[in-house]
């Protein structure tokens, strides 16, 4: 038996089979990960990305505790006391779905600091264990 290929209903005879068609490997899947649902919000200076940047990326490490957050504000704020340098002070609500954490200007390790990045850094070091006490609390075996 003869192959045979099928063109505009017309027969033709092949003398050697096809070579086997090529297929394309399908472009490679990018995964880009959403950010997290987080306001960024500047007082007392210009907004930056690379502080709001910052911010995100502390989210991203702080991802396991983060997971079941709904939403969050942070606020980045910039304060002059007196003739002293500029000083930067971050203050953060964080909803999750058990509940609401909440790190304020008031809280020990979140002092304010002439650097914005060690600002932030404090600020999301001090969320990071309100949220793992937290954790703790929902997560607790009620007894009774």
């Amino acid at each position: 038996m003869q192959n045979v290929i099928v063109t505009d209903e017309v027969l033709l005879p092949l003398s050697e089979p096809a070579p086997p068609a090529t297929v394309a490997a399908p472009p490679p899947v990018v995964r880009v990960a959403p950010r997290r649902p987080c306001q960024v919000t500047f007082a007392g200076m210009v907004a930056s990305e690379p502080p709001r940047a910052e911010v995100h990326a502390w989210l991203d490490r702080l991802d396991p505790l983060t997971a079941s957050m709904i939403d969050g504000q942070v606020l980045i704020e910039a304060v002059d006391r007196g003739r002293q340098e500029r000083q930067y002070r971050v203050r953060m609500n964080l909803t999750l779905a058990s509940g609401v954490v909440v790190v304020d200007y008031e809280h020990p390790s979140n002092a304010p600091h002439e650097d914005v990045f060690v600002a932030i850094r404090n600020a999301f070091r001090a969320a990071r264990r309100q949220l793992e006490a937290h954790l703790r609390a929902t997560n607790a075996p009620t007894t009774g």
